[in-house]
């Protein structure tokens, strides 16, 4: 009974449990399973490493390439040979916007060693790195994919100073007629008769520096072709953009649209139209199209030699039959050639048609071509007749009267068409100072003074001559004046009473 209950029992701590024995034998196998994997994964990567270390220690990484040729995975005699056949029969085009020049060396050499490129190339590579160069190479990393290339240098033997003269004087030759800026005389197109952009921009000039540079380099890859484009060019009107520089066309073509007519008196004397603008038209800072202030200002000059009459030889017929022909004096049309160039350019920038009228320092009573009489109501002073005529507007003889002018041969009355300054009756006449006396020479009093050089000559009333020598035709020469024209105290009365401030008075022999 007892001997039962006691097998029974637990098992003592002596006694091995089966079923825990046999788990502990099992789990060394299994561990010893994963150990041997990844001793074997290790190794594999460890000799692929290896291998990779000892391949690209004489073969090039995959994705290399030397003047356009694919040397991926070859070993150096094999890619320099291969690069080397990649200078044969080389040539460079440099071309574009009309230019076009070719370079072709004498040989192969001259831009291509093929040994110092493929050991520039190998230099380049670390073949204990070679895992991450070429995951890199390959876009496997997080980086940047680079394919490894030859760096852009040239042979030694290259001359790069003969070259870049060769193309740079085809350049200047290229640019020598072009202005480089942009301007109107370059913008307008003669046979379209206006501004355009094309024809501005065909005065650009090619930057050679840059253009060299880009065959230099184009030279060290052996690229075949460079492409001139618009960054090709040096800077162009500060950089300002087409879309400025055709508003800019735009805008001097509305000035190419304008007709003004320029007249004087009511009278058209020249017409400023494109023919004659066009060589004028410049463009300011801004972009904006003006006249050239010196051109306008010939014209304006040259147009005042034409119109005004101020000192310009004139002849007319007297109605008695005596053909006069004078010049000189201060009487006729003085043009403000400044004001009319302002007044030009005011219609020019707001682009308005219309006449212009000439404004004028002085006119006349009509306006009419050189040569020709330009007066309305005059007094002719006849020197030679010793006798003076008005005539009114009309051309009918108002009034006339025998003179007493200056001496000939001492203070001779100045001849010339002068205008009448004053009418506003008596005066006194006053000398020069006598430096001995240092008073006036003389001065004397007159009732009707009517001055027409200044305030200096003029005719009046002369109560000291004698009628006798009023119909005398020689007595100016013993009797004569300081200069100004005697009349009888009636006679000057009278023509006082007709004659008008601003009508002509003609004196003439």
């Amino acid at each position: 009974m007892s001997s039962r209950l006691h097998t029974d029992q637990a098992p003592s701590a002596t006694q091995p449990n089966l079923s825990t024995s046999r788990t502990h034998a099992r789990a060394p196998k299994r561990h010893r399973g994963w150990v041997i994997v990844a001793g074997t994964l290790v190794g594999l990567v460890a000799a692929a490493y290896l291998i990779g270390v000892a391949a690209f220690s004489w073969l090039c990484y995959p994705a290399t390439t030397a003047a356009g040729m694919d040397i991926s995975f070859m070993d150096q005699a094999n890619a320099q040979a291969l690069v080397a056949s990649a200078a044969r029969n080389y040539t460079l085009t440099v071309s574009g916007d009309g230019f076009s020049w070719t370079y072709k060396p004498e040989h192969d050499s001259d831009v291509l060693n093929a040994e110092e490129v493929v050991a520039s190339l190998r230099a380049q590579q670390h073949p204990f790195s070679w895992p991450y160069e070429v995951a890199m190479r390959l876009g496997l990393t997080d980086g940047p994919t680079e394919s490894q290339q030859a760096a852009n240098t040239l042979p030694k033997s290259f001359d790069k100073k003969a070259f870049a003269k060769q193309l740079t004087d085809t350049l200047d030759a290229y640019n020598k007629d072009r202005t480089g800026t942009f301007d109107a005389a370059g913008a307008l197109d003669a046979e379209a008769g206006a501004f355009t952009l094309a024809r501005a921009k065909s005065n650009r000039k090619l930057d050679a520096e840059r253009i060299v540079d880009q065959a230099l380099a184009a030279v060290a890859t052996l690229e075949k072709t460079v492409t001139l484009d618009e960054s090709s060019f040096e800077p162009f009107a500060g950089g300002a953009s087409d879309e400025e520089l055709e508003a800019a066309c735009a805008k001097a073509n509305e000035i190419m649209k304008l007709s003004l007519p320029i007249t004087m008196g009511g009278t058209t004397v020249a017409t400023l139209d494109a023919k004659t603008m066009a060589p004028w038209i410049e463009f300011d800072k801004d972009l904006t199209p003006t006249l050239n202030d010196k051109n306008l200002a010939a014209w304006a000059s040259a147009l005042a030699g034409k119109i005004d009459t101020v000192t310009s030889k004139r002849t007319y017929q007297r109605p008695d039959g005596k053909t006069v022909t004078i010049s000189g004096g201060d009487y006729g049309w003085l043009s403000n050639e400044k004001e009319l160039c302002a007044r030009i350019n005011k219609a020019i920038g707001s682009a308005a048609s219309g006449a212009i009228e000439v404004p004028c320092r002085q006119t006349a009573a009509k306006f009419t071509e050189h040569g020709k009489p330009d007066w309305g109501a005059y007094c002719d002073i006849d020197l030679t007749e010793q006798h003076a005529r008005y005539y009114g507007a009309d051309g009918q003889l108002a009034w006339e009267s025998g003179i007493i002018t200056g001496k000939p041969d001492a203070s001779p009355t100045p001849q010339g068409i002068y205008s009448l300054k004053t009418n506003n009756g008596a005066s006194t006449l006053i000398g020069a100072t006598d430096p001995k006396t240092n008073k006036p020479s003389y001065e004397t009093p007159v009732d009707y003074w009517m001055p027409f050089v200044g305030n200096a000559v003029g005719l009046h009333d002369a109560s000291w001559q004698s009628d006798a020598n009023f119909s005398n035709p020689e007595a100016y020469r013993t009797v004569g004046s300081h200069g100004c024209v005697n009349l009888p105290p009636s006679k000057a009365a009278e023509l006082h009473r007709i004659i008008k401030v601003g009508d002509a008075v003609i004196v003439h022999s």
